[in-house]
């Protein structure tokens, strides 16, 4: 299973977004029990806010309450989400469950 967090960010601010996932985001979501799996920008070059993917995976939804516990219970996870929070402009949050399609 995946959490898949689609943000948009201001050009601007994409780096310090990265510099948060990478460092504070990685040992937070790390030590919950998440895998990081991919870090993904559009094109920060036209001028418009860039879209950033950054997708976790844990093995399903009783593992995911296993972690969402662990991140309410750890203080660094309050801090990280305040700070991711105030450097997009919006996002979304959603869990995918790997399949694969069927063949003809």
């Amino acid at each position: 299973m995946h959490l898949v967090d689609t943000v948009e960010v201001e050009p601007e601010r994409v780096e310090d977004y990265l510099e948060v996932i990478g460092t504070p985001g990685m040992a937070v979501m790390g030590d919950a029990g998440a895998s990081f799996v991919s870090c993904a920008t559009t094109c920060d070059a036209i001028g418009e806010a860039v879209c950033i993917e950054v997708r976790w995976s844990f093995d399903d939804h009783v593992q995911w309450d296993e972690i969402r516990k662990n991140l309410v219970l750890d203080p660094r996870y309050h801090q990280y989400g305040a700070t991711v929070a105030s450097l997009r402009v919006r996002g979304t949050r959603r869990f995918f469950t790997l399949t694969t399609p069927s063949q003809p």
